[in-house]
């Protein structure tokens, strides 16, 4: 038992020294200087004012944006590529910067996801001239319309008898695309998700006609968000006016479009957060199937950040906070809206909103997984943020780098009536413990260290041992087996920095830093 003790305290004070080490230099919450040298970007993209509404983080760590470009008249969907430094990247359409117009009229970009193939989907809506229907487009890599999607890149899908609001998307692994929104039905708006099949065609074998609509209360029902569980269940999130104000409204449909009567017996779950007025903006899906619902509740002096916390049966999780839900102040007798929600890989929850006392900033609120405030973030786990002399600034959507950073857009007034794009990055380190289950040390050590490509792992005894490679952030980088007392391993696909080499057995384990310099 000591010796377990000992080990487990080495790699505890092991993830202390690199928390103190990363924190020394950038600590969680603040502006991440080396993004344009102050954090913060904002671009001009037309001359009447445009919003960025969504963001997406490629798999180079390019960020992309989208949003609504007004050109004095109506609005054109907007895209801008960020290089990883916030310069714009030229690479996209020759500056960075994407319009796209669908027939003459309004169209609002609201929402982007990127497939597997690098490829950009962005979806919202579009008027024909009478009212405004589901809109979505495809671009490939470099900004350009793919034309292999409905002939032109762009696709619009009448759902209801009038006006059609698409506010998410989601790409499903088969590569199918799930817009939801909310649609007019004969009296109020409805719940409503349309499924495209890759090359844009509306997928039939998604309730028959690739649209589905529900009715939950009779009274306006406004879907502001979807996710798509590990095993294929589509929830869609949003507000349902009660009669007496609004609550949060979940719904979970199966992979045809059907509601899940396993979710709350009819697929339809209603919370009220505080016996107030509450609206649901944002949903993630946790790993272990959980679902975050965010947005705002009205505590009577103004708007709060709302979080609820729902079993994957649609029940309220009463180990979030003791009662499946959290409300956050941000600032006194303010108003603060909770609008875009991202879990770290550590299971935190970052929400991603704008706080208003007389001008609005964006927020960024974290939270431990059992909804306390993650007072390792900028000390309280808040953080407000004002764009220039910027009048107001409005947040709208959040982010998480591969490297943990993070980044939230929106739009901000910076110097004249209209909103430009802006994106804001933070300094922000995960660091994923590592399960220590050893019950005795053992005895290694790593050359040369700080190493270049190769490097000689001795260890005393001779039971077989495995020895696994993690960044910083906790994830395996690579994994092997040590049947000697030796072992070279080549570590020349490393980027430089540093790493935590864990060798462990039935027995046996050790935790060692190393240094990678090429």
């Amino acid at each position: 038992m000591k010796r377990k003790f000992t080990s487990t305290i080495a790699i505890l004070f092991f993830f202390a020294l690199l928390v103190i080490s990363t924190s020394s230099e950038a600590q969680n919450g603040l502006l991440d200087l080396s993004f344009d040298t102050d954090g913060k970007v904002t671009t001009t993209i037309g001359t009447a004012g445009d919003v960025a509404y969504s963001v997406a983080i490629q798999t180079d760590g390019k960020i992309v944006v989208a949003g609504e470009k007004q050109n004095g008249i109506n609005a054109d969907f907007a895209l801008v590529r960020y290089n990883t430094n916030g310069s714009l990247d030229t690479s996209f359409s020759g500056d960075g910067k994407v319009t796209t117009d669908f027939g003459g009229l309004s169209d609002n970009g609201i929402s982007v996801a990127i497939q597997t193939n690098g490829k950009i989907v962005v979806a919202g809506r579009s008027s024909n001239g009478i009212d405004y229907d589901f809109a979505i487009a495809r671009y490939n890599t470099d900004g350009s319309l793919d034309n292999t999607f409905d002939s032109d890149g762009k696709v619009t899908t009448a759902v209801g008898n009038s006006d059609d609001w698409g506010s998410a998307v989601a790409i499903q692994t088969d590569g199918k695309i799930l817009v939801a929104g909310y649609a007019a039905g004969s009296l109020n708006y409805d719940f409503a998700a349309v499924r495209y099949n890759t090359n844009g065609s509306l997928d039939n074998s998604f309730n028959t006609d690739g649209k589905v609509t529900t009715d939950i209360a009779g009274y306006a029902n406004l879907c502001s968000s979807i996710a798509i569980q590990p095993n294929g269940k589509i929830v869609l999130g949003g507000s349902t006016n009660t009669g007496t104000g609004y609550d949060f409204a979940v719904i979970r449909y199966d992979s045809t479009g059907s509601l899940d009567n396993t979710f709350d017996t009819d697929g339809i779950v209603n919370t009220d957060i505080d016996n107030s007025s509450d609206d649901l903006f944002a949903l993630a899906i946790q790993n272990d199937g959980r679902i975050i619902a965010v947005g705002v509740s009205d505590n009577g002096n103004g708007d709060d950040f709302a979080l609820v916390r729902y079993n994957t049966n649609g029940s309220l999780d009463n180990s979030f906070d003791t009662n499946g839900k959290v409300t956050t102040n941000i600032g006194n007798f303010s108003d603060d809206r909770g609008l875009s929600v991202a879990i770290q890989s550590d299971g935190k929850i970052l929400v991603a909103g704008d706080t208003e006392i007389s001008n609005a900033d964006f927020a960024v609120v974290s939270y431990n997984a059992d909804g306390s405030l993650n007072t390792g973030f900028d000390t309280d786990g808040k953080v407000t943020t004002a764009i220039a002399s910027s009048d107001d600034d409005r947040a709208f959507s959040i982010a998480i780098q591969n490297d943990g950073k993070i980044v939230v857009v929106g739009g901000s007034i910076i110097g004249s009536n209209n909103y430009d794009f802006s994106v804001v990055r933070y300094n922000n380190t995960i660091i994923a413990g590592i399960e220590e289950s050893g019950n005795e040390t053992l005895t290694t050590s790593i050359y040369p260290n700080p190493a270049k490509d190769l490097i000689e792992v001795t260890r005393e005894g001779n039971e077989l041992n495995e020895l696994c490679i993690f960044d910083i952030h906790g994830k395996e980088i690579l994994k092997s087996t040590l049947q000697n007392d030796k072992k070279k391993l080549d570590i020349s696909g490393l980027s430089n920095g540093v790493y935590m080499v864990k060798q462990s057995s039935t027995r046996y384990s050790s935790v060692q830093k190393l240094v990678v310099q090429h």
